[in-house]
């Protein structure tokens, strides 16, 4: 788990929600992670692969679990069949998607397409990131796809139906150009002034050009008043957001999964989303929310003024957005799955 950051939301927070699980039945886990590594060694990919690479021999575990560790498993790479010890890999998300160079994009992939081999067992977190790994010729078999789990609040929905005033629109992710709330800024454009309020809620420290770009944008196109920018919001105050909120907005060119839009159906929004990746996994158009063609601003207003017009279909659509949210899994049923897959890895092993 080796990474330049120290997040627990996303992928990272799907890593600690299954060490905690995993710990509290009895299973021992030690963590390589930004916070345990020495000084500056998760800058350094060459020194922090060989230092990997010694602990685990040193510790000599039953399994290690690789996640968000691209650049620094190289050498256990170039040695996994020496060593004995089973490998399972976590793929978040594409990570190569994110780069416009096309030839990098290329390298990126086949380097985790080489890393991947090293693994007795792959998770995914959508049908949509496993059919990627079967494309990159892993076998089948060797692919798990569990569904990150999430926090099912026990807490009542708000009476959406008797609210006055503009429509509230929800946008949920840190910023960055896959997450392209710049397209959501260009939308309101063709919107009615008055009619909506939409806040921002996502980091604004990783991307700060782009951050900056989309500011510019607000002011430009003198939207100041109807659009605010939380940055990222403490636990409590996201949940408060989700229940003030009448819409969530997602319009990202890629995603993997789409944690902020299953929380956002749990709270009953429909949504509005790219009709991309995994999204659609998630998002049923016509049913729980509306789904646009990836990149067009136009397409995703003439989404969003269909909704902010129409209250009884807004509603309708929040109604099954909680029900689907109610069929997912939550981090009980997430860690026993995890569970599952971590004991048949080491399993497999070791009745090789």
């Amino acid at each position: 788990m080796l990474g330049k950051k120290d997040f627990h939301s996303g992928g990272y927070g799907f890593n600690f929600k299954m060490v905690e699980y995993l710990r509290s039945h009895g299973v021992e886990v030690d963590i390589i992670h930004f916070t345990t590594a020495p000084p500056g060694l998760p800058l350094k990919w060459f020194s922090a692969s060989r230092y990997i690479f010694r602990e685990i021999r040193r510790r000599k575990p039953g399994l290690v679990i690789v996640s968000k560790s691209y650049q620094y498993v190289t050498l256990l790479r170039l040695m996994s069949r020496f060593t004995g010890i089973p490998v399972l890999y976590l793929m978040h998300h594409l990570e190569w998607m994110d780069l416009r160079n096309k030839l990098k994009a290329f390298m990126y992939r086949m380097y985790v397409k080489w890393l991947l081999g090293m693994a007795c067992r792959v998770w995914v977190n959508s049908r949509n990131t496993g059919e990627a790994i079967e494309g990159m010729k892993i076998p089948p078999d060797r692919i798990r796809l569990i569904n990150p789990g999430f926090e099912k609040d026990p807490r009542p929905l708000p009476d959406r139906s008797s609210r006055h005033g503009p429509v509230r629109l929800l946008c949920v992710g840190g910023f960055s150009p896959r997450k392209a709330q710049h397209l959501l800024v260009k939308a309101c454009t063709y919107l009615e002034r008055g009619s909506f309020e939409i806040e921002f809620a996502g980091s604004i420290e990783s991307e700060k050009e782009y951050v900056v770009s989309v500011l510019d944008m607000i002011r430009e196109e003198n939207l100041s008043d109807f659009i605010k920018v939380s940055g990222e919001l403490a636990p409590e105050d996201l949940v408060n957001a989700y229940m003030k909120a009448d819409i969530l907005v997602h319009p990202a060119s890629w995603e993997a999964f789409g944690m902020s839009i299953l929380e956002g159906m749990w709270y009953g929004l429909p949504v509005i989303s790219s009709d991309i990746a995994a999204i659609p996994e998630l998002v049923r158009h016509g049913e729980n929310g509306l789904l646009t063609p990836l990149g067009n601003a136009e397409d995703l207003a003439h989404a969003m003024n269909n909704l902010i017009r129409n209250r009884d279909l807004r509603l309708q659509m929040g109604k099954k957005s909680r029900m689907f949210a109610e069929s997912m899994n939550d981090w009980n049923d997430t860690g026993k799955e995890f569970m599952e897959l971590v004991l048949t890895a080491v399993r497999e092993r070791s009745s090789e």
